[in-house]
């Protein structure tokens, strides 16, 4: 079905740059803590607020409390902030120990006088790595729509998602940062010109798991009116882990110490110094994504999971609200970027060990597990005489298994279980702003995770080239974008053309058009793995 929606513009800032000319070049704020100074951008497009702390860390492990208030101005100038996190080969990260870091980041127009929608953004990284600086998210061609942009730090792997299922480390405290931000964004985003009643919280990746989660959650409710989630699944081994302890006791032996303790492991956690806890998280396997939410045994005065993400979406037991999902074409290809993951399986899978290949979000007995390896095996590397061929089989295997399978299921849950309208898009253009493609330096004709990211921001500490082509997706996403935030729909005047919510599949691309689900076959594939040995479902014994 063609698609003929808004006519592409070849610009993407639609501001008179006359008005910026007059604006000031610091703008001070009344937020509920004390004042707050930020400033007139390079480009003169809006002011931004960077690192104000939304919440202070007073115990490693746990929620966060609410950050005190000051005397005088703060001066909201650093742009660089970043939770603790190990050195990686990962463009949007960066290695940092520093735990105050719970901040975020404003971008306030400087054109618009009315109440703003806003959307608040949240990093990916799998969990393990990330930042909101806007050094790596430079956020002009969204303001320029006319909407308040917000960005928050949270904390990762073991600071926030260890789970030993007691008082002092009862697991997803990085959830609890988010939904902390959140509240101080319903408090103070009115004094920025924002409405605080129309918020939409969009992520990439793990950022996506975590806006979706954002749902599940009864301690949410009230604090956001949409979702979208970019690349971001439940029921994949990347957003969910069904037994916290074990993989706590599994990094401990990193540190020197086999226990499976609980509060062994906590004065091993709380001990160890943030350098060597990191050093010890990246050298696991599949590092960024070690630790992962998971469901609360201890309950807290507020906790967050309080059953598996399959059982709160099938009982129907959740807020579920407007959404965008969507994906790219081959989002597997930037797993070969794990240098010490991808380079292990090679070794082990050429000399048929394919324990490599066990499902972290699988529960599987003993006496499954060769079967399951055997399954695989034969699905994925049935030829495994050269590393060329290897390497595909994991491309296509963490495509089934991370994404496209999971979404497929998602998305179908997601959508019985309420009436809200629900939108899918697979994005499909390949241009010079595809940083997935560009880091893995593929010459496969599809895109891959991340690479609709740099349509949405300008990485600053990469300047990106743009093409004539590239300014039209930029326009498109953002303005797609940006009315979902603004109406709750994508295409507010469907005389212009309408995308259609699920199960119609849109492709991004310069000619917009829906689309067939990627890979169907191995999304039911993946389904009937899943479906009979997912660690999330229960089943009788």
């Amino acid at each position: 079905m063609a698609y003929s929606l808004i006519t592409f513009t070849l610009f993407v800032l639609f501001i008179d740059f006359s008005e910026v000319l007059g604006s000031e070049r610091s703008k001070i704020i009344d937020t509920k803590q004390g004042k707050v100074e930020g400033y007139l951008s390079s480009n003169g497009m809006y002011y931004e607020y960077c690192g104000i702390k939304y919440a202070v860390v007073k115990d490693r492990y746990k929620a966060p409390e609410d950050p005190p208030s000051h005397e005088g101005v703060f001066t909201a100038d650093n742009r660089f902030v970043l939770c603790p996190q190990f050195p990686g080969n990962d463009a949007l990260a960066a290695p940092s120990d520093n735990q105050d870091c719970l901040v975020l980041n404003i971008y306030v127009p400087t054109f618009c006088n009315t109440t703003l929608p806003v959307m608040v953004f949240l990093h990916g990284g799998d969990f393990g790595v990330g930042s909101s600086s806007p050094v790596f998210y430079g956020p002009h061609y969204l303001v320029s729509h006319g909407v308040i942009v917000i960005s928050v730090n949270y904390r990762l792997n073991a600071l926030g998602f260890l789970n030993l299922g007691i008082k002092d480390a009862p697991g997803n405290a990085g959830l609890k940062d988010i939904r902390a931000a959140l509240r101080w964004v319903k408090e103070n985003i009115k004094n920025f010109g924002g409405d605080d009643e129309n918020v939409t919280v969009f992520g990439n990746g793990s950022g996506g798991v975590a806006a979706i989660c954002l749902t599940l959650s009864d301690s949410c409710k009230g604090l956001f009116k949409r979702i979208i989630s970019e690349s971001g699944s439940l029921f994949t081994p990347k957003s969910f882990d069904a037994n916290p302890l074990a993989t706590a006791s599994q990094v401990a032996k990193s540190l020197g110490v086999k226990t499976m303790d609980r509060e062994e492991l906590l004065n091993i956690y709380t001990d160890v110094p943030i350098n060597k806890l990191e050093e010890a998280i990246g050298n696991q396997m599949h590092a960024k994504s070690v630790f992962l939410p998971s469901v609360e045994e201890y309950l807290d005065d507020e906790p967050f999971l309080c059953d598996t993400p399959f059982n709160i979406i099938t009982s129907e037991d959740f807020e579920a609200v407007p959404a965008i999902f969507g994906l790219n074409t081959v989002e597997g290809l930037t797993s070969t970027l794990d240098y010490y993951t991808i380079t292990s399986q090679i070794d082990r899978i050429m000399n048929e060990d394919f324990s490599v290949l066990d499902q972290k979000s699988f529960n599987v007995s003993k006496e499954d597990k060769l079967e399951i390896r055997e399954i695989l095996k034969d699905t994925y590397f049935a030829n495994i005489s050269s590393e060329e061929n290897i390497v595909g089989g994991l491309i296509n295997m963490n495509s089934d298994f991370c994404y496209v399978g999971p979404m497929s299921l998602f998305v179908e849950l997601y959508s019985n279980s309420s009436d809200v309208d629900v939108y899918q898009y697979i994005f499909n253009h390949m241009g010079y702003r595809n940083l997935g493609r560009l880091l893995t330096n593929t010459s496969l004709p599809a895109t891959t995770n991340m690479d609709e990211l740099f349509y949405l921001f300008e990485l600053e500490r990469m300047p990106l080239p743009m093409s004539e082509d590239d300014a039209r997706i930029i326009t498109f996403m953002t303005m797609m974008w940006t009315n979902f935030a603004k109406y709750g729909t994508p295409t507010p005047e469907a005389a212009n053309g309408e995308w259609l919510p699920y199960p119609h599949n849109l492709a991004i691309t310069l000619e917009p058009q829906y689309v067939a689900p990627l890979t169907p076959e191995r999304a039911v594939f993946w389904r009937s793995m899943y479906f009979k040995y997912g660690a999330e479902i229960e089943r009788e014994n």
